[in-house]
């Protein structure tokens, strides 16, 4: 008797050995979870802000080349009000600076549906590219120029246009600066 006593004290502490380390390898498990879930998150973020960045550069760059160079800015001015302001050269300049904003606005407008993108941050680029609506140059440079984008983004941005113009307020015509 007294050696299954002792074989039964051995099967139940074994068994309880192996029912602690089933204990801990669960423990371990979520814990290792966890911790990818909390650097999924943290990397998330990052990409959001390289993202986020990456397209305020490409915003910029444009920004700084029409406010920087004196032609460009002339066209930017000029086209804006209209192709009829425009030669044929300045008209393609125009064209392309019109193209560069809205395929990046295009490329956030994207990332915003996609959630990549933080909503109050479209919201503003947003706001600045409808800024440009109530501008007959911005308007027809649109009408010529769809195809190059998606259907849904299309929509989007005729949609937009359609509200905005609506509460717009005319915007007046530029004016060709005396030659010198």
């Amino acid at each position: 008797m007294h050696l299954s006593v002792i074989e039964s004290e051995t099967n139940m502490t074994l068994e309880n050995i192996y029912y602690i380390g089933q204990t801990v390898a669960v423990v371990a498990l979520l814990l290792s979870i966890i911790f990818v879930g909390l650097q999924i998150r943290q990397n998330t973020k990052a990409l959001k802000s390289t993202s986020h960045h990456a397209i305020t550069d490409s915003f910029n760059q444009l920004n700084v080349l029409i406010g920087t160079d004196p032609k460009a800015g002339r066209i930017w001015r000029l086209g804006l009000g209209g192709p009829e302001n425009l030669d044929v050269d300045e008209q393609m300049s125009f064209s392309f600076l019109c193209l560069g904003y809205m395929r990046i606005f295009e490329t956030l407008y994207f990332q915003n549906k996609n959630g990549t993108m933080d909503a109050q941050l479209f919201e503003s680029k947003r706001r600045s590219i409808v800024a440009g609506f109530p501008f007959p140059g911005w308007r027809a440079w649109w009408a010529t120029n769809t195809l190059s984008f998606s259907d849904e983004f299309r929509t989007f941005i005729d949609e937009a246009m359609q509200s905005t113009l609506a509460d717009a307020v005319p915007v007046p015509e530029p004016e060709e600066e005396p030659e010198q």
